[in-house]
Protein backbone atom coordinates (compact mmCIF):
# COMPACT_ATOMS: atom_id res chain seq x y z
CA UNK A 1 0.00 0.00 0.00
CA UNK A 2 3.19 2.21 0.55
CA UNK A 3 3.69 2.70 -2.89
CA UNK A 4 0.27 3.32 -4.20
CA UNK A 5 0.23 5.97 -1.07
CA UNK A 6 2.71 7.91 -2.45
CA UNK A 7 1.69 7.46 -5.78
CA UNK A 8 -1.86 9.08 -4.61
CA UNK A 9 -0.40 11.72 -3.09
CA UNK A 10 1.63 12.95 -5.23
CA UNK A 11 -1.07 13.06 -8.29
CA UNK A 12 -3.26 14.70 -5.55
CA UNK A 13 -0.78 17.81 -5.39
CA UNK A 14 -0.32 17.72 -8.97
CA UNK A 15 -3.55 17.76 -10.08
CA UNK A 16 -5.22 19.68 -7.38
CA UNK A 17 -2.74 21.54 -5.30
CA UNK A 18 -1.07 22.53 -8.65
CA UNK A 19 2.41 21.13 -8.16
CA UNK A 20 5.26 19.80 -10.70
CA UNK A 21 5.27 16.47 -11.54
CA UNK A 22 9.57 17.21 -11.51
CA UNK A 23 8.92 18.40 -8.03
CA UNK A 24 6.94 15.43 -6.53
CA UNK A 25 9.16 13.18 -8.21
CA UNK A 26 12.30 14.43 -7.11
CA UNK A 27 11.07 14.61 -3.59
CA UNK A 28 9.58 11.37 -3.02
CA UNK A 29 13.59 10.52 -4.38
CA UNK A 30 15.10 11.62 -1.16
CA UNK A 31 13.33 9.24 0.89
CA UNK A 32 13.31 6.16 -1.42
CA UNK A 33 15.87 4.51 -3.31
CA UNK A 34 14.09 2.70 -6.43
CA UNK A 35 11.25 4.62 -7.50
CA UNK A 36 10.52 3.40 -10.72
CA UNK A 37 7.33 2.19 -10.38
CA UNK A 38 5.98 5.05 -8.44
CA UNK A 39 7.33 7.63 -11.36
CA UNK A 40 5.67 5.01 -13.95
CA UNK A 41 2.22 5.48 -12.70
CA UNK A 42 2.38 8.64 -11.13
CA UNK A 43 3.36 9.85 -15.39
CA UNK A 44 1.03 7.20 -16.44
CA UNK A 45 -1.77 8.46 -15.17
CA UNK A 46 -1.13 11.90 -15.99
CA UNK A 47 -0.47 10.80 -19.38
CA UNK A 48 -3.35 8.79 -20.01
CA UNK A 49 -5.91 10.27 -17.81
CA UNK A 50 -8.74 11.72 -20.32
CA UNK A 51 -8.58 8.14 -21.54
CA UNK A 52 -8.84 6.19 -18.29
CA UNK A 53 -11.30 8.64 -17.39
CA UNK A 54 -13.54 7.78 -20.51
CA UNK A 55 -13.42 4.54 -19.63
CA UNK A 56 -14.20 4.95 -15.88
CA UNK A 57 -17.37 7.15 -16.97
CA UNK A 58 -18.44 3.26 -18.87
CA UNK A 59 -18.36 2.01 -15.27
CA UNK A 60 -19.68 4.54 -13.03
CA UNK A 61 -23.09 5.05 -12.46
CA UNK A 62 -21.55 8.25 -10.57
CA UNK A 63 -21.04 11.37 -12.31
CA UNK A 64 -17.04 11.88 -12.09
CA UNK A 65 -17.12 15.22 -10.69
CA UNK A 66 -19.45 13.96 -8.03
CA UNK A 67 -16.94 11.56 -6.66
CA UNK A 68 -14.42 12.14 -3.92
CA UNK A 69 -11.05 13.49 -5.68
CA UNK A 70 -9.21 10.65 -3.71
CA UNK A 71 -11.63 8.04 -4.68
CA UNK A 72 -11.60 8.94 -8.32
CA UNK A 73 -7.60 9.22 -8.41
CA UNK A 74 -7.07 5.24 -7.12
CA UNK A 75 -9.92 4.37 -9.39
CA UNK A 76 -7.34 5.89 -12.55
CA UNK A 77 -4.57 4.46 -10.69
CA UNK A 78 -6.27 1.13 -10.40
CA UNK A 79 -7.32 1.04 -14.11
CA UNK A 80 -4.02 2.28 -15.71
CA UNK A 81 -2.19 -0.80 -13.59
CA UNK A 82 -4.57 -3.38 -15.11
CA UNK A 83 -4.92 -1.90 -18.54
CA UNK A 84 -1.01 -0.38 -19.16
CA UNK A 85 0.76 -2.52 -16.90
CA UNK A 86 -0.96 -5.70 -16.96
CA UNK A 87 -1.79 -6.44 -13.58
CA UNK A 88 -4.62 -8.16 -13.96
CA UNK A 89 -4.85 -9.80 -10.44
CA UNK A 90 -7.35 -9.18 -7.26
CA UNK A 91 -4.43 -8.43 -5.16
CA UNK A 92 -3.97 -5.23 -6.47
CA UNK A 93 -7.93 -4.77 -6.22
CA UNK A 94 -7.57 -5.65 -2.38
CA UNK A 95 -4.56 -3.01 -2.17
CA UNK A 96 -6.77 -0.30 -3.47
CA UNK A 97 -9.64 -1.00 -1.86
CA UNK A 98 -7.44 -0.89 1.88
CA UNK A 99 -6.25 2.16 -0.06
CA UNK A 100 -9.31 3.58 -0.22
CA UNK A 101 -10.91 2.42 3.26
CA UNK A 102 -8.06 5.05 4.16
CA UNK A 103 -9.23 8.20 2.87
CA UNK A 104 -12.62 7.14 1.97
CA UNK A 105 -14.20 4.41 3.80
CA UNK A 106 -17.90 4.30 2.23
CA UNK A 107 -16.47 3.93 -1.01
CA UNK A 108 -14.23 0.72 -0.49
CA UNK A 109 -17.00 -1.51 -2.57
CA UNK A 110 -17.49 0.70 -4.84
CA UNK A 111 -13.76 0.77 -6.01
CA UNK A 112 -13.98 -2.88 -5.49
CA UNK A 113 -16.68 -3.36 -7.58
CA UNK A 114 -15.62 -0.39 -10.69
CA UNK A 115 -12.05 -2.81 -10.64
CA UNK A 116 -13.30 -6.24 -10.68
CA UNK A 117 -15.83 -5.23 -13.69
CA UNK A 118 -13.45 -3.68 -15.54
CA UNK A 119 -10.55 -6.57 -15.01
CA UNK A 120 -14.23 -8.82 -15.99
CA UNK A 121 -14.45 -7.05 -19.37
CA UNK A 122 -11.38 -4.81 -20.47
CA UNK A 123 -11.58 -5.33 -23.70
CA UNK A 124 -15.28 -3.76 -24.29
CA UNK A 125 -14.53 -1.17 -21.82
CA UNK A 126 -11.26 -0.02 -23.16
CA UNK A 127 -12.48 0.54 -26.95
CA UNK A 128 -13.16 4.09 -27.96
CA UNK A 129 -16.55 4.38 -29.22
CA UNK A 130 -16.29 7.62 -30.87
CA UNK A 131 -16.92 8.98 -34.42
CA UNK A 132 -15.90 12.66 -34.43
CA UNK A 133 -11.80 12.59 -35.43
CA UNK A 134 -10.75 15.33 -33.10
CA UNK A 135 -12.70 13.87 -30.06
CA UNK A 136 -11.41 10.07 -31.06
CA UNK A 137 -7.78 11.78 -30.84
CA UNK A 138 -8.42 13.56 -27.70
CA UNK A 139 -9.26 10.43 -25.56
CA UNK A 140 -7.09 8.33 -27.27
CA UNK A 141 -3.77 10.65 -26.55
CA UNK A 142 -5.48 12.59 -23.71
CA UNK A 143 -5.07 15.83 -25.00
CA UNK A 144 -7.81 18.20 -24.70
CA UNK A 145 -9.72 19.13 -27.73
CA UNK A 146 -8.90 22.69 -27.88
CA UNK A 147 -5.12 22.23 -27.66
CA UNK A 148 -5.94 19.46 -30.97
CA UNK A 149 -7.69 22.42 -32.38
CA UNK A 150 -5.44 25.06 -31.73
CA UNK A 151 -2.54 22.89 -33.35
CA UNK A 152 -4.18 21.82 -36.03
CA UNK A 153 -4.62 25.63 -36.63
CA UNK A 154 -1.02 26.58 -36.29
CA UNK A 155 0.60 23.98 -37.98
CA UNK A 156 -2.30 21.72 -39.95
CA UNK A 157 -3.67 18.09 -38.80
CA UNK A 158 -0.30 15.87 -39.86
CA UNK A 159 1.51 17.68 -37.68
CA UNK A 160 -0.74 17.27 -35.15
CA UNK A 161 -1.18 13.56 -35.80
CA UNK A 162 3.36 13.22 -35.79
CA UNK A 163 3.15 15.07 -32.32
CA UNK A 164 0.39 13.60 -30.82
CA UNK A 165 1.72 10.19 -31.36
CA UNK A 166 5.42 10.93 -30.30
CA UNK A 167 4.30 12.91 -27.01
CA UNK A 168 4.68 9.49 -24.76
CA UNK A 169 7.59 8.47 -26.03
CA UNK A 170 11.07 8.25 -23.89
CA UNK A 171 13.42 11.10 -25.01
CA UNK A 172 17.19 11.38 -24.57
CA UNK A 173 18.79 13.60 -21.63
CA UNK A 174 21.02 16.14 -23.34
CA UNK A 175 24.15 18.29 -21.66
CA UNK A 176 25.62 21.12 -22.25
CA UNK A 177 29.36 21.21 -21.68
CA UNK A 178 31.05 24.14 -19.89
CA UNK A 179 33.31 25.10 -21.86
CA UNK A 180 35.54 26.94 -19.43
CA UNK A 181 36.53 23.56 -18.08
CA UNK A 182 36.56 21.20 -20.53
CA UNK A 183 35.56 20.32 -24.01
CA UNK A 184 33.19 18.24 -25.62
CA UNK A 185 35.28 15.17 -26.92
CA UNK A 186 36.82 15.09 -23.31
CA UNK A 187 33.78 15.22 -21.59
CA UNK A 188 32.50 12.50 -23.75
CA UNK A 189 35.76 10.33 -23.36
CA UNK A 190 35.20 11.34 -19.68
CA UNK A 191 31.68 9.65 -19.52
CA UNK A 192 32.09 6.89 -21.54
CA UNK A 193 34.85 5.71 -19.41
CA UNK A 194 32.39 5.90 -16.66
CA UNK A 195 30.18 3.50 -18.86
CA UNK A 196 27.49 6.07 -20.41
CA UNK A 197 26.58 5.38 -23.79
CA UNK A 198 27.21 9.01 -25.23
CA UNK A 199 26.45 10.91 -28.26
CA UNK A 200 27.30 14.52 -29.96
CA UNK A 201 23.96 16.31 -30.44
CA UNK A 202 22.67 16.79 -33.79
CA UNK A 203 21.18 20.43 -33.08
CA UNK A 204 24.03 22.00 -30.76
CA UNK A 205 28.07 21.84 -31.11
CA UNK A 206 27.76 22.58 -27.04
CA UNK A 207 26.00 19.37 -26.35
CA UNK A 208 25.86 15.80 -26.00
CA UNK A 209 23.06 13.24 -25.71
CA UNK A 210 23.38 10.47 -22.91
CA UNK A 211 21.15 7.46 -23.91
CA UNK A 212 21.87 5.84 -19.71
CA UNK A 213 21.62 8.64 -17.39
CA UNK A 214 20.86 7.16 -14.37
CA UNK A 215 22.98 8.52 -11.11
CA UNK A 216 24.21 11.45 -13.84
CA UNK A 217 23.94 13.85 -11.35
CA UNK A 218 26.08 12.10 -8.52
CA UNK A 219 29.18 11.62 -11.02
CA UNK A 220 32.21 14.22 -10.34
CA UNK A 221 32.10 15.37 -13.36
CA UNK A 222 28.59 17.43 -12.67
CA UNK A 223 29.55 18.08 -9.21
CA UNK A 224 33.13 19.77 -10.40
CA UNK A 225 30.31 21.56 -12.86
CA UNK A 226 32.28 20.15 -16.11
CA UNK A 227 28.99 20.24 -17.90
CA UNK A 228 24.40 20.78 -16.99
CA UNK A 229 21.89 19.12 -17.66
CA UNK A 230 20.01 21.12 -20.16
CA UNK A 231 17.54 20.68 -23.15
CA UNK A 232 19.14 20.60 -26.04
CA UNK A 233 16.77 23.65 -27.66
CA UNK A 234 17.33 25.41 -24.50
CA UNK A 235 21.29 25.65 -25.18
CA UNK A 236 20.76 26.31 -28.96
CA UNK A 237 19.19 29.71 -27.77
CA UNK A 238 22.36 30.98 -26.36
CA UNK A 239 24.38 29.56 -28.74
CA UNK A 240 22.13 31.78 -31.04
CA UNK A 241 22.55 34.69 -29.27
CA UNK A 242 26.28 34.18 -29.47
CA UNK A 243 27.12 37.43 -27.07
CA UNK A 244 30.83 38.61 -27.40
CA UNK A 245 33.15 38.89 -24.26
CA UNK A 246 33.20 42.05 -22.88
CA UNK A 247 29.40 42.85 -23.29
CA UNK A 248 26.17 43.89 -21.25
CA UNK A 249 23.69 40.99 -21.10
CA UNK A 250 20.71 41.05 -19.51
CA UNK A 251 18.85 38.00 -19.34
CA UNK A 252 15.32 39.91 -18.46
CA UNK A 253 13.87 36.13 -17.43
CA UNK A 254 15.99 34.06 -16.09
CA UNK A 255 15.35 31.40 -13.02
CA UNK A 256 16.55 28.65 -12.91
CA UNK A 257 19.54 29.97 -14.49
CA UNK A 258 21.07 27.75 -17.30
CA UNK A 259 20.84 29.87 -19.93
CA UNK A 260 22.32 32.70 -18.02
CA UNK A 261 25.24 30.29 -16.88
CA UNK A 262 25.72 29.27 -20.46
CA UNK A 263 25.69 33.10 -21.43
CA UNK A 264 28.86 33.51 -18.75
CA UNK A 265 30.57 30.28 -19.81
CA UNK A 266 30.35 31.60 -23.71
CA UNK A 267 31.89 35.15 -22.62
CA UNK A 268 34.50 33.21 -20.59
CA UNK A 269 33.30 34.47 -17.39
CA UNK A 270 33.91 38.37 -19.51
CA UNK A 271 31.28 40.13 -19.37
CA UNK A 272 28.71 41.58 -17.68
CA UNK A 273 25.51 39.89 -17.13
CA UNK A 274 22.06 40.61 -15.19
CA UNK A 275 20.26 37.76 -14.29
CA UNK A 276 16.40 39.01 -13.75
CA UNK A 277 13.17 37.16 -12.28
CA UNK A 278 9.60 38.12 -11.03
CA UNK A 279 9.89 34.90 -8.55
CA UNK A 280 12.23 35.59 -5.55
CA UNK A 281 11.83 31.78 -4.59
CA UNK A 282 13.61 30.78 -7.82
CA UNK A 283 16.72 32.94 -7.17
CA UNK A 284 18.37 30.65 -4.91
CA UNK A 285 18.36 28.24 -8.02
CA UNK A 286 20.14 30.85 -9.99
CA UNK A 287 23.06 31.24 -7.63
CA UNK A 288 23.36 27.68 -7.10
CA UNK A 289 24.34 27.40 -10.80
CA UNK A 290 26.81 29.86 -10.77
CA UNK A 291 28.77 28.20 -7.97
CA UNK A 292 28.96 25.08 -9.46
CA UNK A 293 30.08 26.39 -12.33
CA UNK A 294 32.29 28.78 -11.21
CA UNK A 295 30.60 31.67 -12.70
CA UNK A 296 31.63 35.61 -12.24
CA UNK A 297 30.29 38.96 -13.29
CA UNK A 298 26.59 37.83 -12.37
CA UNK A 299 24.47 40.37 -10.62
CA UNK A 300 20.99 38.46 -9.58
CA UNK A 301 17.85 40.92 -9.62
CA UNK A 302 14.33 40.49 -8.64
CA UNK A 303 12.42 42.93 -10.80
CA UNK A 304 9.05 42.84 -13.07
CA UNK A 305 10.24 42.78 -16.53
CA UNK A 306 6.89 44.24 -17.58
CA UNK A 307 7.54 47.21 -15.92
CA UNK A 308 10.09 50.26 -17.59
CA UNK A 309 13.14 50.72 -16.02
CA UNK A 310 14.35 54.12 -17.20
CA UNK A 311 18.20 53.44 -15.98
CA UNK A 312 18.21 49.84 -18.45
CA UNK A 313 17.43 52.29 -21.42
CA UNK A 314 19.92 51.86 -24.33
CA UNK A 315 22.42 49.70 -21.72
CA UNK A 316 22.48 46.45 -22.82
CA UNK A 317 24.70 45.00 -25.80
CA UNK A 318 22.40 41.64 -25.88
CA UNK A 319 18.79 40.64 -24.66
CA UNK A 320 18.17 37.04 -23.88
CA UNK A 321 14.23 37.01 -23.82
CA UNK A 322 13.57 33.48 -23.19
CA UNK A 323 9.73 34.48 -21.77
CA UNK A 324 6.98 32.75 -19.83
CA UNK A 325 5.01 30.96 -21.60
CA UNK A 326 2.33 27.94 -21.44
CA UNK A 327 4.87 24.98 -22.22
CA UNK A 328 3.12 22.90 -24.57
CA UNK A 329 6.23 22.36 -26.04
CA UNK A 330 7.63 20.24 -22.66
CA UNK A 331 3.77 18.24 -22.37
CA UNK A 332 6.02 15.30 -22.62
CA UNK A 333 8.05 16.00 -19.60
CA UNK A 334 5.20 17.93 -17.88
CA UNK A 335 1.95 15.66 -18.62
CA UNK A 336 0.09 17.34 -15.97
CA UNK A 337 0.39 21.16 -18.19
CA UNK A 338 -2.12 20.21 -20.71
CA UNK A 339 -5.01 20.07 -18.10
CA UNK A 340 -3.97 23.27 -16.07
CA UNK A 341 -3.77 25.59 -19.02
CA UNK A 342 -6.73 27.16 -21.28
CA UNK A 343 -6.65 29.43 -24.44
CA UNK A 344 -7.36 32.03 -22.41
CA UNK A 345 -4.06 31.67 -20.49
CA UNK A 346 -2.28 31.61 -23.72
CA UNK A 347 -3.65 34.67 -25.32
CA UNK A 348 -2.47 36.72 -21.29
CA UNK A 349 0.50 35.15 -22.08
CA UNK A 350 1.28 36.54 -25.58
CA UNK A 351 0.10 39.83 -24.11
CA UNK A 352 2.63 39.74 -21.19
CA UNK A 353 5.45 38.63 -23.48
CA UNK A 354 4.68 41.78 -26.21
CA UNK A 355 5.01 43.83 -23.00
CA UNK A 356 8.34 42.05 -22.26
CA UNK A 357 9.73 42.85 -25.71
CA UNK A 358 8.88 46.42 -25.55
CA UNK A 359 10.74 46.56 -22.65
CA UNK A 360 13.30 44.96 -23.65
CA UNK A 361 13.75 46.81 -26.99
CA UNK A 362 14.40 49.78 -25.04
CA UNK A 363 16.81 48.43 -22.86
CA UNK A 364 19.04 47.51 -26.49
CA UNK A 365 21.48 49.41 -27.32
CA UNK A 366 22.02 50.94 -31.37
CA UNK A 367 23.45 47.59 -33.30
CA UNK A 368 22.48 45.59 -29.99
CA UNK A 369 20.65 41.74 -30.64
CA UNK A 370 17.57 40.58 -28.78
CA UNK A 371 16.61 36.59 -29.23
CA UNK A 372 13.43 35.81 -28.45
CA UNK A 373 12.28 32.42 -27.53
CA UNK A 374 9.72 30.07 -25.65
CA UNK A 375 9.84 26.04 -24.95
CA UNK A 376 5.76 25.93 -26.16
CA UNK A 377 4.07 25.29 -29.59
CA UNK A 378 1.55 26.99 -31.61
CA UNK A 379 1.40 30.56 -33.33
CA UNK A 380 -0.48 32.76 -30.53
CA UNK A 381 3.35 32.88 -28.11
CA UNK A 382 5.33 32.34 -31.31
CA UNK A 383 4.70 33.33 -35.13
CA UNK A 384 2.50 36.50 -33.59
CA UNK A 385 5.64 37.28 -32.10
CA UNK A 386 7.43 37.14 -34.31
CA UNK A 387 5.63 39.07 -36.32
CA UNK A 388 5.15 41.98 -34.18
CA UNK A 389 8.64 42.33 -33.75
CA UNK A 390 9.28 42.38 -37.37
CA UNK A 391 7.12 45.04 -37.36
CA UNK A 392 9.37 47.55 -34.73
CA UNK A 393 10.71 50.13 -37.97
CA UNK A 394 14.19 49.97 -35.70
CA UNK A 395 14.66 45.87 -35.48
CA UNK A 396 15.83 43.90 -38.26
CA UNK A 397 15.59 39.96 -38.08
CA UNK A 398 18.67 37.94 -38.29
CA UNK A 399 18.38 34.95 -39.86
CA UNK A 400 19.27 31.14 -38.34
CA UNK A 401 20.59 29.16 -40.86
CA UNK A 402 18.73 30.71 -43.82
CA UNK A 403 15.26 31.01 -41.65
CA UNK A 404 13.89 34.11 -39.89
CA UNK A 405 12.93 31.91 -36.96
CA UNK A 406 13.43 28.05 -35.96
CA UNK A 407 10.60 25.77 -34.08
CA UNK A 408 11.92 22.54 -32.87
CA UNK A 409 9.36 20.10 -32.30
CA UNK A 410 9.46 16.49 -30.24
CA UNK A 411 8.66 14.13 -33.71
CA UNK A 412 11.29 15.77 -36.15
CA UNK A 413 13.94 16.65 -33.52
CA UNK A 414 13.18 14.43 -30.37
CA UNK A 415 13.56 17.15 -27.68
CA UNK A 416 11.49 19.97 -26.84
CA UNK A 417 9.08 22.26 -28.49
CA UNK A 418 10.96 25.23 -28.61
CA UNK A 419 10.86 28.51 -30.85
CA UNK A 420 13.57 30.86 -31.16
CA UNK A 421 13.94 34.03 -33.27
CA UNK A 422 17.07 37.09 -33.12
CA UNK A 423 16.79 40.68 -34.32
CA UNK A 424 19.20 43.79 -33.97
CA UNK A 425 18.47 47.04 -33.39
CA UNK A 426 19.42 49.28 -36.02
Amino acid sequence: MGDFKLILDGLYKILYKNEKSTDIINEISKNIEDISYITKNIYGVLENKLYLEYILKKLSKIKLNKLDKNVRLILLIGLYNIHFLDRKNYAIVNELVNLTKKVSFRSKSFVNAILRSFIRDEENLSRINIKDEDEYKSIKYSMPLWIIKYLNDSYGKAYTDKFLKSLNKERNLSIRINKIKTNRDDLKKSLEEKSYIIEKSKISDFSLIVKNPKALASTEEFKNGLFTIQAEGSIKVCEILNPKKNSNILDICAAPGTKTSFLAELCENSSKIIANDLSFNKLSKIKENIKRLGLKNIEITNFDASILKEEYKEKFDYILCDLPCSGLGVMDRKPEIRYNRTMEDLIKLSKLQKNILDKAFLYLKNGGILLFSTCTIGNIENLDNFTYLSKKKRLKNIKINGKEYIEYNTFEDETDGFFLTKFEKI
